[in-house]
């Protein structure tokens, strides 16, 4: 019986610890420049880019799940070989509208708009711009089924 319980009393203050440390981060996000609405819910384990913040957008009742990450930079424009073929800079913007579920272990790359209403499957890579009300999936990430609103 004392096993359990001591499990139970770990369990309750490792939650509570990872609901501060979250709105901690939140909260640091925001003073960095992150523009962040109402309601957002983030894994202690997923990943915003710092690089420049002010690029970032997240909109209203947006969860991005465990190692999920948002970048707004592209650091393989840092490898010279590499650079003639990326003639724009390696930062872009990343909006993300209101509604937005990220799935585990996806990635929204820079310079990607997505719309309200919108699920990310797992293991996607969002490489372009996902419009409204729609389900997507994959690597890349493409529209794998519609999503209809009611009211």
């Amino acid at each position: 019986m004392l096993p359990k319980l001591l499990i139970d009393a770990v369990s309750l203050i490792k939650t509570k610890y990872n609901q501060i440390f979250i709105k901690i981060r939140v909260y640091y996000y925001k003073k960095k420049g992150i523009k962040i609405g109402d309601n957002f819910k983030m894994s202690s384990k997923a990943y915003i880019d710092l690089h420049m913040p002010e690029y970032i957008e997240i909109g209203s009742n947006v969860q991005i799940t465990r190692w999920a990450m948002i970048l707004c930079y592209d650091s393989s424009k840092d490898i010279e070989i590499f650079k003639k073929y990326f003639r724009k800079s390696p930062y872009a913007k990343v909006k993300i509208g209101n509604n937005v579920y990220i799935g585990t272990h996806s990635i929204v790359m820079p310079g990607v708009e997505i719309g309200d209403n919108v699920i990310i499957g797992a293991n996607s890579v969002v490489t372009h711009d996902i419009p409204s009300n729609c389900i997507v999936a994959g690597a890349p990430a493409r529209k794998i089924h519609d999503l209809i609103i009611d009211g």
